[in-house]
């Protein structure tokens, strides 16, 4: 079985008929979480693939991992500012399954944490002389979803708009639940703690798209640097075995 999960609230209302469109021919089920709605949405009643569910909380980015899907081959954690193309659920279950042997994490959008480097380059001397670890999230290097990358990845974290896990290695609820607006970290942790390896997968430039939006978990949130989301940054980050090679052992 093949399951989605997506996490939507009214604001971003305007897109999210177009995202069910496009994913939900592709799967078996998916689970849209209806955050801060009275109601189920009338525009999805069509769609016989689709589970409208009202969460007893606003669950933010954490609704992704509200119902429980362990019984699921793949899950597949999508956003609502997204443009999914016809295939990606094909695609992005061929490219899983071709890591090969192993539990993985693996998605479209990642990052790989970096420390500044010492160097007599005043630039770089600089940054290093600025570093400071609750500001751990400013320095990474991001495997930009709309850009093209040849090969698989190891990276630290995953960004869970364009990821897929077994349902068997999903965190459940519990687990999740209070990492409203930094899932992602959540999610790294919960991988490295259970021995799941993250990795950013191959694909082509500008296969997903996007629709901007002026409100950000991004721009509203992260950049801030909370100091306990950077305490569990520092819990994964730089100890993922391979961590920026590719799978056969080459540099990214």
């Amino acid at each position: 079985m093949i399951v989605a999960n997506l996490a939507t609230y009214p604001p971003r209302r305007s897109n999210l008929l177009h995202v069910v469109q496009a994913l939900a021919p592709q799967v078996d089920r998916l689970n849209v979480i209806l955050n801060e709605f009275d109601s189920e949405l009338p525009e999805l009643d069509a769609f016989e693939t689709v589970r409208q569910i009202l969460p007893n909380y606003d669950t933010k980015d954490v609704g992704k991992f509200y119902p429980n899907v362990s019984d699921a081959d793949f899950v597949l954690l999508v956003d609502d500012d997204l443009l999914y193309p016809d295939d990606y659920v094909a695609k992005t279950i061929e490219r899983f399954e071709a890591l090969g042997k192993g539990r993985y994490l693996a998605g479209y959008h990642a990052s790989l944490y970096q420390l500044p480097a010492v160097s007599v380059s005043p630039k770089k001397m600089w940054k290093w002389l600025k570093f400071r670890e609750d500001r751990i999230a400013d320095h990474r290097k991001v495997f930009v979803f709309y850009k093209g990358l040849p090969k698989a990845v190891v990276v630290d974290q995953i960004a869970s708009g364009t990821a897929i896990i077994r349902g068997a290695d999903m965190p459940p609820h519990e687990y999740m639940q209070g990492s409203q607006k930094f899932v992602d970290v959540r999610l790294a942790k919960w991988c490295f703690e259970q021995g799941i390896r993250p990795v950013a997968m191959p694909r082509e430039a500008g296969w997903i798209g996007q629709v901007r939006f002026e409100e950000t978990i991004y721009h509203g949130f992260t950049r801030q640097n909370p100091a306990h989301v950077a305490e569990e940054i520092w819990s994964f980050a730089f100890k993922v075995q391979g961590r920026g090679a590719t799978l056969d052992g080459e540099r990214s």
